[in-house]
């Protein structure tokens, strides 16, 4: 029995099979394959390789020898090393030798062994019965059928418009809808639409028309967040050459207070005087004393008149716009409205004949503070969100 016969039923079960002080059989397993030459699909399948670096005798050749020819592990030993000493022999006499069923060695000058595989036998349990399947290219006449090909339509040309005509339909349809956008922005303009935030940011051509009687725009206030009220006087200005037809309007709306509180105030401020006289025995010192609280008390009203509820001229100050009017009757109804409700409201005069009157809600020395309250101020909705800062 040739020792191949006992290597192939190995290689079924065992993924290695050495040869001791020859070389290792080597089977790994492979998916199916095509191959294109032959036009053919071959089943998964193990193939065998060589290593001849593999000659440490695991026992496992020596095992099935003792096992099928019945002898001792020695006598089976001693039977292996004869075989390998025969292809050795090969080897040396012919540079080749086969193991029948497995493939062919072959030795070359300064390359070692090469090994062919030969075998027909299928090594993977697996792939029993699964055949090599034959995959000839179909025709394209064959693909196709006797269907006749389908004449597809052909497809409609539109004549090309000329370019000079497409631009000019163009500039038409952008004439016409600028002219219709400058329609309805100037109808808007004239009618008293346009929002008070935009009437800051318009040209001096704009704001220079006839005033005309039309609705009021302003942020009336029904409730403030000041805890205590300022009581303000009217103070008529003088009126100077830029436009003195509104600076004399504004006096003569000024000359008649709104809110009279000055008066009892001085009384009130000359009640503690006399009570001095009789709080003590001695009649000559309380007098002296009383005198110049007095004087203070007098000097101290002209302070509370420095607020002017109109400005004609530039301060340096940012004031916070609530509304702008044409004339100067709704501008002053305005501010006292506001300042009944406790805001140090004043009446901005334009520096341009033209432009609308602004009431102002209240100002600061810096801009940013300014901001800073306008934007508290627009989360009220009393006051409006159209609020916005002007800086004179």
């Amino acid at each position: 029995m040739h020792l191949a016969d006992h290597i192939r039923p190995l290689l079924r079960d065992h993924d290695c099979v050495i040869i001791p002080d020859f070389g290792g059989l080597v089977a790994d397993a492979v998916p199916a394959r095509v191959q294109a030459n032959r036009h053919a699909v071959s089943p998964p399948a193990r193939l065998v390789a060589f290593n001849q670096a593999l000659t440490r005798n695991d026992g496992l050749l020596v095992d099935a020898l003792a096992q099928h020819l019945g002898v001792p592990a020695a006598q089976a030993r001693e039977a292996l090393r004869t075989a390998v000493a025969g292809l050795q022999h090969d080897l040396d006499a012919t540079s080749r030798t086969e193991l029948p069923g497995i493939g062919v060695f072959r030795r070359a000058a300064g390359r070692g062994l090469s090994f062919e595989y030969t075998g027909t036998d299928t090594l993977l349990p697996a792939a029993y019965g699964l055949p090599e399947l034959a995959a000839r290219p179909v025709r394209a006449a064959a693909r196709t059928g006797a269907r006749a090909p389908q004449a597809l339509p052909a497809p409609r040309l539109h004549p090309a418009r000329p370019t000079r005509r497409r631009v000019f339909s163009y500039a038409a349809i952008g004439l016409v809808a600028g002219l219709l956008v400058s329609a309805n922005y100037l109808f808007a303009l004239h009618s008293g639409y346009m929002p008070v935030a935009w009437q800051s940011r318009l040209p001096l051509w704009a704001d220079a028309r006839p005033a005309t009687p039309g609705p009021q725009q302003a942020g009336l206030a029904r409730q403030t967040w000041n805890p205590v009220p300022v009581a303000t006087a009217p103070v008529a200005t003088a009126p100077t050459e830029e436009d003195p037809s509104l600076m004399a309007e504004a006096n003569e709306l000024a000359s008649t207070p709104a809110n009279p509180v000055l008066a009892p105030a001085a009384k009130t401020v000359a009640k503690p005087a006399t009570i001095t006289k009789t709080a003590t025995p001695v009649a000559k010192p309380t007098a002296a004393i009383a005198k110049p609280a007095a004087r203070g008390a007098t000097k101290a009203a002209p302070a509370a008149a420095v607020f002017s509820p109109t400005i004609n001229a530039p301060t340096g100050r940012y004031y916070i716009v609530g509304g702008s009017f044409r004339t100067l009757a709704a501008a002053q109804v305005q501010r006292q409205v506001l300042a009944k409700l406790g805001h140090r409201s004043r009446v901005v005069l334009p520096r341009f004949s033209g432009h609308k009157i602004k009431v102002s809600i209240d100002d600061y020395a810096d801009k940013r503070t300014a901001e800073r309250e306008a934007q508290r101020m627009r989360t009220q909705t009393h006051l409006g969100k159209d609020l916005w800062v002007l800086a004179n």
